[in-house]
């Protein structure tokens, strides 16, 4: 499989040329404007290849396309890759807005390639330990899940043509709503407000279905001084986990368990070893293994195609709508 990385910025250099190569996928080519640097990462990492740009690229001698760049580059470049058949991972967000995500979606059914969104929370070792319990039948089902996603950026627009809020649904926004509704799909009816506070954003957003009573919550901002992740899951059977900073998975039992009167309090069903590897436990090495094994004919189980985040876009375009916000400056 020869495999070409589009962007070797802080993310694509620093994060997913690293995590592909942990998984399995070589690579054979770079692209970036950045000369300098991609010269010495591909001295680094044995890369043969390094071209400017997209442009320079013959598609036909590479298998696949690795795309890491800025908000308002990613979408044309993963448009260019789709046409040229390539098989394609793209680092979130694939477009900067709904109308962007739709255009991308056709082009993609009309490829004969594969194309996934890198969403790394869906593969983050605390989240495949939560799926693990829910998925386990012991609890039962998932009736209540709130997703709080909150970091120190984006402060200022990525772009001069993309509004702030936008930045921010690309930055946190998308992760969030993403793994809320992996956790629990099929709520609708979202409702949700931008939250006042003195640096950066906060957002707050609910989605509910009253025919199953099911309930869909998720708090992303920029405003915190660092990195603040926790997923809390209510079950049908009143059982409840919490995944604090993708460190810890807890559960506080239901008060129905036979066992709570002997064993009252919190249990740890998890916790983040010192020795783990980084590119797991924030989910990138096991999500490109699994884009490698389903280019080897695995199964797509949990990957995020193009299409599986139409509903997270939406979600966040209605909200804009309410607020009488819009995805552009």
């Amino acid at each position: 499989m020869r495999s070409l990385l589009i962007g070797a910025g802080s993310h694509g250099g620093d994060t997913l040329l690293p995590a592909a190569c942990s998984a399995g996928i070589p690579l054979s080519g770079l692209v970036d404007q950045d000369a300098a640097r991609a010269g010495r990462l591909a001295a680094q990492w044995m890369i043969p290849q390094v071209y400017a740009t997209a442009d320079q690229v013959d598609s036909s001698t590479f298998d696949t396309a690795l795309i890491a760049l800025p908000v308002t580059e990613q979408a044309a470049h993963t448009a260019w890759a789709l046409k040229a058949g390539l098989q394609t991972f793209v680092e979130k967000p694939p477009a900067p807005d709904l109308s962007g995500l739709r255009s991308l979606v056709g082009l993609a059914q009309e490829s004969d390639g594969v194309c996934c969104v890198g969403m790394n929370y869906r593969w983050a070792e605390g989240v495949l330990k939560l799926v693990e319990a829910l998925g386990s039948g012991t609890y039962g089902t998932a009736t209540c899940v709130r997703v709080e996603h909150v970091a120190r950026k984006p402060v200022t627009s990525f772009s001069p043509g993309l509004s702030l809020e936008a930045s921010l649904f690309a930055a946190q926004g998308i992760h969030a709503i993403d793994l809320a509704q992996m956790l629990m799909p099929g709520t609708s009816g979202t409702t949700g407000q931008m939250i006042s506070v003195d640096r950066g954003r906060l957002c707050s957003m609910v989605s509910t279905d009253r025919r199953t009573g099911t309930r869909q919550e998720v708090l992303f901002g920029s405003c915190a001084a660092a990195f603040y992740h926790s997923v809390h899951v209510t079950t049908s059977r009143g059982d409840m986990f919490h995944l604090r900073d993708l460190s810890e998975l807890q559960l506080r039992p239901s008060g129905g368990d036979p066992q709570v009167a002997e064993y009252p309090g919190v249990r740890v069903l998890w916790r983040r070893s010192p020795g783990s590897d980084g590119y797991a436990q924030a989910g990138y090495g096991p999500e490109l293994a699994a884009f490698r094994d389903l280019l080897h004919g695995g199964t797509a189980h949990r990957l995020a195609r193009l299409e599986d985040l139409l509903p997270v876009y939406e979600a966040f375009d209605t909200l804009l709508a309410v607020e009488g916000l819009a995805w552009t400056a």
